[in-house]
């Protein structure tokens, strides 16, 4: 990831930009083996931010950050799909892409278990979200057998 990213990252969280900033220049890369990463990478950021904001008590920017990693996740698997290659014929970006997603899967199930039990539901929906990607795209890697 480039350091323009990395500083751009930054700046959201310092100075707390809504999601839509957030997701724009990752939209604008025009290579889509970057893109659907750089949109991996953001929901990572995301995760901690999410925990962040709960310790601080901003339920809503906390519930915003969950609603960016689904929407960051979903990106990422809709840039792969759109490329039209086939995941059992080429899967590199495919399982790279399922293995950062499962990690992003593991971290919202810690984050899952350090919510008070009010906040449990809105972390386990973008959990189990995630966890769909994941494994419709393990599916499509091995190749749907019938």
């Amino acid at each position: 990831m480039t350091a323009i990213f990395h500083i751009w990252i930054i700046a959201y969280v310092l100075f707390g930009q809504t999601g839509g900033d957030v997701l724009g220049p990752v939209r604008a890369e025009r290579e889509p083996e970057k893109r659907y990463w750089k949109a991996l990478e953001v929901a990572v950021g995301q995760v901690g931010v999410a925990r962040e904001k709960y310790e601080k008590g901003l339920l809503e920017e906390f519930r915003a950050s969950l609603i960016l990693i689904e929407q960051s996740v979903r990106l990422s698997d809709e840039t792969l799909r759109s490329t039209g290659k086939d995941p059992a014929k080429n899967p590199k970006h495919f399982k790279r892409a399922e293995q950062k997603i499962r990690d992003i899967v593991k971290k919202l199930s810690g984050l899952e278990e350090s919510v008070g039990i009010d906040d449990r539901g809105v972390v386990k929906k973008t959990r189990e979200v995630l966890q769909k990607v994941q494994e419709d795209m393990v599916m499509d890697i091995v190749g749907r057998r019938r």
